[in-house]
């Protein structure tokens, strides 16, 4: 008896990717990748709230929709969601112009498996990446596969992994967790973070828990000389109770 063949599918529908803030997203799409909002295709609830964006992304072959969903956004972070095929290394650095001329962070071109790579964090830390369909030619040997913009895979046994706890000045709980979430943001953009999340207590929302996980000690150490890091510590010095208490932790597994 034979077995049967499911139905082919009539190709991509439409890429999903979950975002924290649907109107810095669409702005970001806009301006690094020239994509356009189709605005009559937007997802509304009942109540009129909007929940969903779609993109039409030239090149990009579907159409792209942002959602709504900031946990899940976070829980990906760092995550390489999108490759992107581009001609060659020439075409890559025309690129790099493009996003150093928006100001937009990127990794140095990179060394892959076949050919060169771009990765471009978006706002909420997933990572495009620009890929060279023409082979870079080059050893097995000049891979950067040591390189943090490469992939997250399984916490390396060299990762440091630090737990920092920080209370709030009673009544300024909002103000401080506007700042954490603005220093997480820039944090989850620099090339050894492997993880930046900031938690609230829920019996004790005046208590901030931020877990973080760094490719190196190196990495970790030079994340407080950052000037995002600088100007939290300037913007909260009314803010906390307190310096944060930060304990590190030795991964198990």
């Amino acid at each position: 008896m034979a077995t049967p063949q499911p139905p082919a599918p009539g190709g991509i529908h439409h890429l999903k990717l979950p975002v924290s803030d649907l109107d810095r997203s669409a702005r970001w799409y806009t301006e690094v990748l020239g994509a356009r909002r189709l605005t009559e295709l937007d997802h509304r609830r009942p109540d009129g709230t909007l929940y969903a964006v779609i993109l039409d992304v030239p090149g990009l072959g579907t159409l792209l929709e942002l959602r709504l969903d900031p946990a899940t956004a976070a829980a990906l972070g760092r995550y390489d969601f999108l490759t992107l095929a581009v001609d060659d290394r020439a075409a890559l650095d025309r690129w790099i112009t493009h996003l150093d001329d928006l100001d937009i962070l990127h990794s140095p071109p990179l060394v892959a498996l076949v050919g060169w790579l771009l990765v471009i964090p978006d706002p909420d830390g997933l990572r495009l990446r620009l890929y060279t369909t023409q082979p870079h030619g080059l050893d097995a040997s000049e891979v950067d596969v040591a390189s943090p913009w490469l992939g997250t895979g399984p916490v390396a046994t060299s990762a440091v992994c630090v737990v920092a706890t920080i209370g709030a000045v009673p009544g300024r709980e909002d103000e401080l967790d506007a700042h954490l979430r603005t220093l997480a943001q820039a944090t989850r953009q620099e090339a050894g973070c492997l993880g930046y999340r900031v938690h609230r207590a829920q019996n004790d929302p005046a208590t901030f828990v931020v877990y973080e996980q760094w490719a190196d000690q190196a990495a970790q150490s030079a994340h407080h000389g950052t000037t995002h890091m600088s100007a939290f510590r300037k913007n909260t010095e009314n803010l906390a109770d307190g310096p944060p208490h930060a304990e590190l932790l030795v991964p198990q597994s």
